[in-house]
Parts: C-alpha cells; structure tokens; sequence
C-alpha cells in the first residue's frame, strides 16, 4: 500500500556550500571551503563530528604515511588538515606522536603499516573539530536528517531535513555529499553502484574499546611469536568449538591509555548499511557478540585476563555500501601500474584492504604487488554525472569495489574533503559547474596549504 502525502516546508537557510554529513571528509570540505571564504552549512545527523572515528569508535587515522622503509623510518601523503589536527590534538595531549614509538612492532596496530596510524582521544577529537569549524566560521547543525533533495535540471536547489524543528529545506549554491554512502547523489538521481556483482558488500563491525588490559604481558606474547594476530591461539579453539565466530583472526589498537584497546575484530557479513533494519540488527548482533568475544579474550589471550568493556560503538561501522558513477572511475590496473593523474588532487598511502563480503578474513588482493604503495585519486572520481552543482567525497566516489580499500580510511577522506572544499569555492566565486572547475590551480592551491597530490611529494617523516 501506498499513500500521497503532501506538506508545505519552508526553507530555513541559504548558503554558498552545503555539507551534507560531519565525518571527516565532511570536516575536511566544510574546514576548506570556509578557509577560502565561502558561506558553509554542515548538516550532521548525529550530535559530533568525526564520524566512525568519533561515534563508531575507530580512533585510529589511517592511510597518511606508509611504514616501507628499511631503517624503520616511515613516508607521510597527505598534509594540510591533517598535519593541522595532528598538531592540535597532540598540544591537546588527546593523540600519540607517531615519532615517540617502535615502529617495528607498536601496541599501536601491532605493525608498522597501522603504527603509523593517528591514535587519538575521541572526546578531545569532538572538541578540537568543533573548534576548528567555529574558528573559520562553519554553521553546524546537529540531530538533522537529509530526507530528499529539490532538483532542478540539472542542478540542486536544496536539500529537505527533517530535525526537531520539523521539516525544513536549506537552499544552497553548491552541495557537497560527506555522506559515506552517497546519499545525497542517490536521492538526486545520480547513477551509482553498490558492493559485489552480486551486490554483497563487506564485512561491517560494531566496535568495542576494553579497559584493564595487561599491554606489557601482550606485548611480551606479540614480540616473542610475532603472532600479531592471534591466529595460532585461535585455530585450536575453533577445532574445539569454543570460537564460533566468521573470522579468523583478532585486531587489537592500543589507544592513549596504555590499558585501553580498541578491539577491531569482529565482522558482521551481510549488513546493508543503506536499510534501516539491517543496520538496526547489526547492532543488536554486534552487542551481544561483542560480549561473547570478551570471554574468549579473558580466558584464552593473554594480557586480556582481566579485560573489561569500556564502551560499545552507538553506531555500527560500514565498510561498504554505494559508490557513484563519476567522471571517471578508479580501477585495479590504475593502481597496479601506479598510474599519474595530471587531475589527482590526493593521495592514500594505504593498501587494498577490501574483504571478500561472505569471508571477511579473506582479502582477494593481497599479496597483488604495485609498483607504487601511493594512491593518486582523480578529481574526476568525485564528480557525479549528471548534476553540475553536487560533490561527492569519501568511500563512496567512483572506483572499482577492489580499489576501495585505499580510498575509504579516514586520511585520504579528509584530503578529499579538502579538495572539494576549494573546488566548492571556485564554483561559487566564478559560477561554473564542478565539471569546468580549473583542476591545476585547484591542485597549486592544495599544495599552498600543505597539501600532497603527487606521488613527487612524498617525504620522509612528517
């Protein structure tokens, strides 16, 4: 049964930008955008900024620098907001100095290529966003619901929110979807893909952070056996019956404490994180597992003995759900053969990382070599078809599934933020469409910030 239902909505703002979503590319593009001198609206439906790194409680920034080096050195890519943020929380004291650990084997990632990782305190991360936004003059409106869009042509006129105040539409010049998973695009009626051939996507995993836990005995087991992983301790107990759980492997980050981890480990196959009921299950499911997964690290993995839950993610974290159909899409080849982008406009040092949806401690390219462990993502990626004044940042921009991987951690989703920031300006100030934006000034321009976007950029340390 269907029902006509039709309601008067008045608009309540106008603005040059729109960001619809407060992740950190949504940060990153309303941080940019207004930095440039543009009027910024930041549309969160939850009540913080940061995203799954604050409300899914991944804090852990990933994708910046590759850890490849044989002195044990490692190389940063991305710059600017990044560099900024990292400063900041450290003054904060609210992160970990990549540079005041052993690379070789840290608590923080269990392995050089997540060592070098941001770890930071996700309620000082809160703060120091919201100060950053404040600083440069974004409105942020929190609890606000993108429900549908005013289309005209082939341009946006608006978004329509739903929030405590009701129903209300906010006019805009430009709009940039942070959304994650291309929400906005889907609602205007951009082309889109989504997960698998058969439409299947990865693995997601309602976080858990754990207190109590005995590092010096972990560390001691992880550097004797280098059984970062835990696979020895786990394979006896799924042939005793004792580990009942899809995945076959346990990843723990130490956090700021010394005694509180992040346990990223389990994997809840099957969740569309774009249906409502499917992500309500997960994080029903993801509770109780989480529980379940405590008693098994208290009993059987050591330095977890006396491990107590500390806090459960409010929100389940995706990996996976739409990726729009761009001005061009990023493909395996292009990132085997290190392909060079004259309109790359940022870079991932992260690597594919993109696991099988019905098998997720299965990942199908791994061990596929590349000539370069760098990611240079196209401008073009980012650009819809079909709309001229709408921007799409993030793990849902035009790629291959298996590219995924590089493009969907945090560090390169806020440089593309950033990126889209500037173009979202340019747009504005010289009334064109994304499409005809100046992509080499756009590029001069992040470089003036600190910005990398070629693989020509990559330095040693920070």
């Amino acid at each position: 049964m269907s029902h006509e239902y039709t309601k008067k909505i008045d608009t309540t703002a106008y603005h040059d930008v729109i960001v619809c979503g407060g992740g950190f590319s949504g940060f990153a593009a309303a941080y940019a955008a207004a930095r440039e001198g543009a009027d910024v609206l930041l549309i969160e439906r939850g009540f913080c900024l940061g995203g799954v790194g604050t409300q899914s409680l991944v804090n852990h920034l990933l994708g910046a620098r590759e850890f490849d080096l044989p002195n044990g050195t490692y190389n940063t890519c991305i710059g600017d907001v990044f560099d900024l943020i990292e400063d900041r929380i450290l003054e904060m004291d609210g992160g970990v100095d990549v540079d005041s650990i052993d690379l070789d084997l840290p608590p923080h990632g269990w392995y050089g290529g997540l060592g070098v990782g941001l770890i930071f305190d996700k309620e000082k991360m809160k703060l120091l966003l919201e100060q950053m936004l404040s600083e440069v003059g974004v409105h942020i409106l929190y609890g606000t619901d993108i429900v549908d869009v005013m289309r005209e042509g082939d341009r946006l006129l608006g978004v329509i929110v739903h929030n405590k105040s009701g129903l209300s539409i906010m006019e805009g010049r430009t709009f940039i979807d942070a959304t994650g998973d291309a929400d906005v695009c889907a609602l205007a009626g951009c082309d889109f893909a989504k997960g698998d051939e058969d439409g299947e996507m990865a693995a997601a995993s309602l976080e858990m952070h754990v207190e109590n836990v005995d590092h010096e005995k972990l560390v001691a087991y992880m550097r004797k056996t280098r059984d970062v992983r835990f696979r020895a301790l786990i394979e006896p107990l799924k042939k005793s019956g004792e580990w009942t759980f899809p995945y076959e492997i346990f990843i723990s980050v130490m956090l700021t404490k010394p005694d509180v981890f992040m346990i990223n480990t389990i994997r809840q196959v099957g969740v569309d994180g774009t249906n409502a009921e499917s992500v309500t299950r997960a994080v029903l499911n993801g509770r109780e597992e989480n529980f379940a997964l405590l008693q098994v690290m208290r009993r059987h993995f050591p330095g977890f003995e006396n491990a107590t839950i500390r806090e459960i993610a409010p929100t389940v974290g995706i990996r996976e759900t739409r990726r729009i159909v761009g001005e061009y899409t990023l493909t395996v080849p292009d990132l085997i053969e290190a392909v060079d982008f004259q309109d790359s406009i940022a870079l991932s040092a992260y690597g594919w990382d993109m696991p099988n949806p019905k098998n997720p401690s299965y990942q199908p390219f791994h061990g596929v070599k590349r000539k370069s462990p760098y990611t240079q993502i196209p401008y073009r990626c980012l650009v819809p078809r079909g709309v001229d004044n709408l921007i799409n940042v993030g793990r849902s921009v035009s790629a291959e599934r298996e590219v995924l991987g590089p493009l969907r951690v945090m560090a390169p989703c806020m440089a593309m933020g950033v990126a889209a920031g500037i173009a979202s300006h340019a747009v504005c100030a010289e009334n064109i469409r994304y499409q005809d934006v100046n992509v080499q000034a756009l590029r001069e321009k992040i470089v003036s910030y600190g910005g990398f976007v070629d693989r020509a950029q990559v330095k040693i340390g920070k």
